[in-house]
């Protein structure tokens, strides 16, 4: 890992003083904005409520050297957060082959300057608080997770299905301050407002009421979006999945032709087969175990990336739990400390279970494949470990 770091700021270092910076450049100027005043509607690159520029934006008093490589030494020191947070959650440090699988896509980030490592680190932070029976606190990072970047709004419907109440309550009052009233003194009351309106227009709504991306367009399409609703309009629809954007030839995985609301219907159909799967797992009495809690943290993050309207893939950081809960489940086919003696997982979960983390791994070491990845390689392989992880979970609550 030290020396994965190593390259990594020297690559870092190459993009800087080639200009290959990526996202960056959009935060310093939305964070320079807000240090000059300045309005943030109609910035066609800038996706995020305010709340993100406001956070951001003391970094961006610096010149951009400075707050480039800030931005970068905090994103590596968020993902060892996230790393210290799995062990936590799964009672043990992750092992090294999962911790390099998540590096990939954390490496994905850095180069990008993307904010998933800042919402992963919010959401397992979340976790972590309801591990340990502190919903009010748990409240407040999953809340500024959903002001920062909206992917995680689901997570509010999990709470409320296992009756976590005072955790739903703080979630949406702490999404409220952090959207309305922490930028308000930068912003003022009413700009804020407004800019949180605009927001909610261009990236909410569209996909509230037509299931559609946002604006981003026919670039949501695009292979590297890994989301269940992606793929599904690549397989269903005669549909580039190499986009303007990129060079090289056109990618169709199509089989079939179907019409915009007939695709939109498969894809709700699939949403609804996953909640039951979920539901069928879990059942309706909370956790007895720490592992079993785990286990269902892992299986909403993984439904967090599936039945978002975008994943990008280096969005797939945020299955470093899943893998780490999956893997130690595999090691150890039971864990301790169960009131009742010990709950194991059957056979046949544990190899499902190796299988899928088998495939991740593969797709993993195959991502520079776009054709595999505009097949749906890691929507795919992150839905066989979310049923894997489903049955061993109910191995794991059926169990004497």
């Amino acid at each position: 890992m030290a020396a994965m770091l190593v390259l990594v700021t020297a690559a870092m270092i190459g993009k800087y003083l080639h200009q290959d910076t990526k996202d960056a450049p959009v935060w310093y100027d939305v964070g320079r904005r807000v240090l000059a005043g300045r309005p943030l509607v109609g910035l066609t690159s800038y996706r995020y409520p305010p709340t993100f520029a406001v956070l951001i934006a003391p970094l961006c008093a610096l010149p951009f050297a400075g707050f480039f490589f800030v931005w970068y030494t905090a994103n590596v020191a968020l993902f060892f957060a996230a790393l210290k947070q799995t062990a936590r959650l799964t009672g043990g440090r992750a092992a090294w082959p999962v911790a390099l699988v998540a590096a990939v896509y954390a490496v994905d980030n850095l180069f990008l300057g993307q904010t998933n490592l800042l919402v992963m680190v919010l959401l397992y932070g979340s976790f972590l608080y309801l591990l340990r029976g502190r919903e009010w606190a748990s409240g407040a990072p999953l809340g500024l997770s959903i002001a920062v970047k909206v992917f995680t709004l689901p997570v509010v419907f999990y709470l409320l299905y296992r009756r976590r109440w005072r955790a739903a309550a703080s979630t949406v009052l702490s999404c409220l301050f952090f959207l309305l009233l922490f930028p308000a003194p930068v912003r003022g009351l009413r700009r804020n407002a407004r800019e949180v309106r605009e927001w909610g227009r261009r990236v909410v709504e569209p996909y509230l009421s037509q299931g559609k991306a946002g604006d981003w367009g026919q670039h949501a399409l695009d292979f590297g979006n890994q989301s269940l609703q992606a793929v599904a309009h690549r397989w269903l629809t005669r549909v580039d999945a190499n986009v303007a954007a990129r060079r090289g030839a056109p990618i169709y995985v199509n089989f079939v032709r179907l019409s915009e609301s007939q695709v939109n219907r498969v894809v709700l159909a699939a949403f609804a087969l996953l909640a039951l799967v979920f539901l069928a797992a879990c059942g309706r009495r909370a956790p007895e175990t720490k592992d079993r809690e785990a286990a269902e943290y892992a299986l909403v993050t993984i439904g967090l990336l599936l039945v978002s309207a975008i994943a990008w893939t280096y969005f797939f950081v945020m299955m470093l739990l899943p893998l780490a809960v999956a893997w130690r489940l595999v090691g150890r086919g039971y864990s301790g400390g169960y009131p009742h003696g010990p709950r194991g997982t059957s056979l046949t979960a544990r190899i499902s279970l190796q299988i899928a983390l088998a495939a991740f791994f593969i797709a993993t070491a195959l991502l520079r494949v776009h054709y595999l990845r505009a097949l749906g390689s890691l929507c795919l392989t992150s839905l066989a470990l979310y049923l894997a992880l489903a049955a061993a979970v109910w191995d794991m609550r059926k169990a004497p």
